[in-house]
């Protein structure tokens, strides 16, 4: 009785793992996929200060802007502006018609390189 047993819970186990579905590692891939963007600023003003750079996540249509600058030359005004032109230009080039702000944007002072890092989270709308 308990080799029958055992032979049905064999039979069983062998079944599960081969009709068990394969997970591939591009579906995994798909979501973790991070296009990383040179934000384009087109004031020259805006240009002399600082630099954009866009984290773009097309899997959940988010994406992260991220304002350099050094320290002493870092105005947040100046930031957010260089911040707005770079989504604008990156939603038009990409086919998007809107972009809310997910959460408040970040501020970081890196005393070692003296950089200010302003970062924007948002919400890409079609």
């Amino acid at each position: 009785m308990k080799k029958y047993i055992l032979c049905v819970l064999y039979i069983l186990i062998v079944g599960m793992f081969s009709f068990a579905q394969d997970s591939t590692a591009s579906d995994t891939d798909k979501y973790m996929q991070v296009e990383i963007v040179q934000g384009s600023i087109t004031t020259p003003e805006l240009k002399k200060v600082g630099t954009v750079t866009i984290e773009y996540m097309p899997a959940y249509d988010e994406a992260r802007v991220i304002y350099t600058c050094p320290t002493p030359l870092f105005e947040q005004s100046t930031a957010m502006l260089a911040n707005k032109e770079s989504i604008l230009a990156f939603i038009k080039e990409r086919g998007y018609y809107y972009y809310s702000f997910m959460k408040a944007d970040d501020t970081r002072y890196n005393g070692e390189t003296n950089m200010a890092v302003y970062t924007s989270y948002i919400k890409l709308l079609h």
